[in-house]
């Protein structure tokens, strides 16, 4: 068994990890962690507890800023209804991620260090211009959570570094964001593809919009370019499928038991249309106020 180390300040914890680079792994929830050190897949000789660093827990509003501290519990992001107003993409990720029981004690830091590739929480922040903040040896430096990933369970964390909090831009009004993924069972599976958009409405037409995915590349990754098609328009049926296609194009999806490359490909070209849209919708106040998004992004007869 593991030795375990309870810091008293986040200090104290990066200061450890540095002097035991080798051995020594950060835990918070421990949803993921437990998981593989079961499995083999990690096999730390030291745990260094931060649960109880409440300098970097829960999240706080400041105008348009959100500041989620890296141990807020995906179950808080849930249940919080300025969030779902807000970030509805953010909440509707969390909704979905694992149990209740795992919502409880998975962290916003522990999703996103542990680097899966359909891993919930990275697109619906990708797409609200997230930054992530980093505390190492050398001092405190930010960086975009777009270059934050780097391969499949790889991050730009160096020994010794800790993610500490990720700011992310909530405006308050003529602004919209869905997530929507498709999984092979409705609950507490893995995305096989994730998909999470933005839009930002001025003068009837949009002004700004992300598309970011997850489960389709070796990273979650934002679409490039998309702005260039959907910008200045009303979102009509071709600029949505124009969207689509263009962000099948853009990734890199592999075949596994979730679903073939090309399958993959197609669900992409699918959701990202319907998730535009319904970016759109809320942006506009068209979207009736609290109506989650398809569930495994399936319309109803009504959202059709």
């Amino acid at each position: 068994m593991a030795d375990v180390f309870i810091p008293g300040s986040l200090e104290e914890a990066v200061g450890f990890l540095t002097d035991h680079p080798a051995t020594a792994m950060p835990i918070a929830g421990g949803t993921d962690l437990l998981v593989d050190t079961r499995t083999g897949r990690a096999r730390p000789d030291r745990l260094v507890d931060l649960s109880g660093l409440r300098e970097i827990g829960g999240f706080e509003l400041d105008g348009e800023l959100l500041r989620l501290g890296a141990l807020a519990r995906i179950r808080s992001i849930e249940l919080d209804p300025e969030l779902g107003r807000r970030a509805t993409a953010l909440v509707e990720a969390a909704r979905v991620l694992g149990s209740v029981q795992i919502r409880t004690m998975a962290t916003v830091g522990g999703n996103l260090c542990h680097g899966t590739p359909s891993a919930e929480m990275p697109p619906a922040l990708l797409v609200h211009e997230a930054v992530a903040e980093i505390t190492g040896i050398g001092g405190q430096y930010s960086i975009p959570l777009a270059d934050f990933f780097v391969a499949p369970g790889r991050t730009v964390l160096a020994p010794g570094d800790l993610l500490t909090s990720v700011r992310a831009r909530v405006p308050s009004s003529r602004a919209g964001s869905c997530y929507l993924r498709q999984t092979v069972r409705w609950s507490m599976d893995l995305a096989g593809v994730g998909v999470s958009a933005s839009v930002h409405v001025q003068g009837g037409a949009v002004s700004n919009a992300r598309v970011a995915l997850s489960a389709v590349a070796p990273v979650p990754m934002l679409v490039a370019g998309l702005e260039d098609t959907v910008v200045g328009t009303d979102l009509a049926p071709e600029v949505l499928a124009e969207a689509g296609r263009q962000a099948a194009e853009a990734c890199s999806p592999i075949s596994d038991a979730r679903g073939t490359a090309d399958y993959r490909r197609q669900v992409v070209s699918v959701l990202v249309p319907r998730a535009l849209r319904i970016a759109w919708l809320r942006a506009t106040g068209s979207w009736p106020e609290g109506s989650p998004a398809p569930v495994n992004g399936v319309w109803t007869r009504e959202q059709r």
